[in-house]
């Protein structure tokens, strides 16, 4: 069954029992208003009998007073109470048991004689009571009027007494006829006359009013046994739909919820395989199918990932390759340039220094070893010359079959230009001569370095070289050309840079080709500390 199908047939079953339960609550309300009511109507209906029996009390209490007494109060008091039965005089607040008592000792005010009274008959018919209920109490009170007119009759006497009507012989006699008419066997019989429709009176009320509390108490019972039994309905109804909400929804909520949580954290083979027919069924399905796409997505992503990446690693190694190659032919800083969109690149250079090393004799070598090893021979000297350019920071413009050039302050503006030459260049003997000893060659260099301005910049456009030109770049290649085996030919120039840290050996003058007489010196050796 679908969520909605259960959900309106709790609902059609809820909504009687709840529309039973408030008519209940309110037939129980009205019954127990009722049920006051009733008590009500008996306590009131009490308290009529009551007032009647204690207003004859009453009457026959200021009566027998006044005629042993004489004492006129007491009469008005048998008047007033008699008034106040007959609605004749206003009821006084609190009108109880104690009142007459309080006004005899005079701590209260006697009746008022103005405004609205109603009378014990007016009374007893607003009470409610039934007629034959009504009868009895009627008959009470006219049982008690029969007895106030012989009390009447007796204070009549004692007024007639009191008036003289009676002659002094006869008032004594008169005076105790009154006294015993009050206190004698027919005064007594009228007053158990007013007692017996009393006694019937209560009876009838106890019963009916009995009865009717028996009714309303046997409604009450049957509306709270039906009202606890829609409560106990009600309630199971609750449980029972809270069990299926749970099982229904809430249990499989949770499965959808921690499914899509492990989807969202990464885990595409997480399903939730729902095989109820529900809303929460479709939604299932729904995720299910949205799960198996995206993880078909992915997984294509992912692949074309990978192709991208594998194709990104072949891009970079080939940028390496390029970039590695573009070092090894250009400075990395001329490189730089170029790779941020400079395409013309040349610049001067006041003062640099250049060496030119060639290898003596190579003609006649190359003749004595084979291409490879003749090649390998190269590698070797220029592969250790490179290490050396890169020890002392130095720029290799180029080789030139076994002529190798290089220079100093290129493109990197170094104050100590000259310096770095010098110190290659004497490195560059050394290793030159120990290579010799180890491969057994007969390998000598000749090294020439001039210092001056010379242009530096980018030739080619299929192939990219970096070079110099000026006259700095002619001379060092004659110093070199002149110079004698494993020397380091400089020119004065250079001389004056190096004279501080260095030693020479002045060889005069020599003729360069082109170029004229000029002086120079051979470089022998870097001073020591001493020095």
């Amino acid at each position: 069954m679908s969520i909605k199908k259960l959900l309106i047939v709790f609902l059609c079953f809820i909504i009687p029992l709840s529309v039973f339960i408030m008519v209940s609550a309110v037939l129980l309300d009205k019954t127990e208003q009722h049920a006051y009511e009733v008590k009500e109507a008996r306590y009131n209906s009490y308290k009529l009998a009551e007032e009647l029996l204690r207003s004859s009390e009453l009457l026959t209490r200021f009566a027998r007073t006044y005629v042993v007494t004489k004492d006129e109060k007491y009469l008005t008091y048998f008047n007033d109470v008699l008034d106040i039965r007959n609605g004749k005089i206003i009821r006084p607040e609190n009108y109880n048991g104690v009142y007459w008592h309080l006004v005899t000792d005079s701590l209260n005010q006697p009746p008022s004689r103005i405004g609205s009274c109603i009378p014990l008959e007016q009374q007893m018919q607003d009470a409610g009571v039934t007629i034959k209920e009504f009868g009895l109490l009627k008959d009470a009170q006219n049982y008690s009027n029969d007895l106030v007119r012989l009390e009447n009759e007796a204070m009549g006497m004692i007024n007639d007494i009191k008036k003289k009507i009676i002659s002094p012989a006869d008032t004594a006699a008169v005076h105790l006829k009154a006294i015993n008419m009050l206190h004698g066997t027919e005064y007594h019989q009228y007053k158990a006359t007013i007692m017996k429709p009393i006694g019937e009176f209560l009876s009838l009320l106890n019963e009916r009013t009995q009865k009717e509390e028996d009714e309303i108490l046997k409604k009450v019972n049957q509306l709270l046994v039906f009202l606890i039994t829609t409560s106990f309905l009600t309630l199971l109804s609750f449980i029972f739909f809270a069990f299926i909400i749970y099982k229904k929804v809430l249990k499989r909520g949770a499965i959808i919820i921690e499914t899509v949580q492990a989807i969202t954290q990464g885990n595409l083979q997480k399903r939730i395989n729902d095989t109820h027919k529900d809303e929460l069924n479709l939604l299932s399905g729904a995720i299910d199918k949205m799960t198996d796409k995206l993880e078909g997505v992915i997984n294509d992503a992912n692949k074309k990932t990978e192709d991208a990446t594998v194709y990104a690693n072949e891009l970079a190694e080939e940028r390496d390759h390029s970039e590695k190659l573009l070092t090894n032919i250009l400075p990395v800083l001329i490189a730089d340039r170029l790779k941020k969109g400079e395409s013309q690149i040349a610049e001067t250079f006041p003062e640099v220094t250049v060496l030119f090393a060639d290898i003596v004799g190579f003609t006649q070598l190359s003749a004595k070893l084979s291409p490879r090893q003749l090649v390998g021979m190269l590698n070797d000297v220029f592969g250790k010359f490179d290490e050396l350019a890169i020890q002392f920071k130095l720029e290799k413009i180029k080789t030139i079959g076994d002529c190798y050039m290089i220079v100093g302050g290129v493109p990197d503006r170094s104050v100590t230009h000259c310096q770095q030459v010098a110190d290659f260049a004497i490195a560059a003997i050394k290793c030159v001569e120990d290579y010799a000893v180890e491969s057994n060659y007969d390998l000598k260099i000749r090294i020439g370095i001039h210092t001056g301005t010379v242009v530096a910049g980018i030739v080619g456009k299929q192939k990219y070289s970096y070079d110099l030109w000026g006259d700095v770049v002619n001379i060092a290649s004659r110093m070199e050309s002149s110079g004698s085996a494993n020397k380091i030919h400089i020119t004065e120039s250079v001389k004056i840079r190096l004279a501080d840290d260095y030693n020479f050996v002045e060889m005069g003058t020599v003729d360069l080709k082109g170029k004229g007489i000029t002086n120079s010196f051979y470089l022998s050796e870097k001073k020591s500390n001493r020095d």
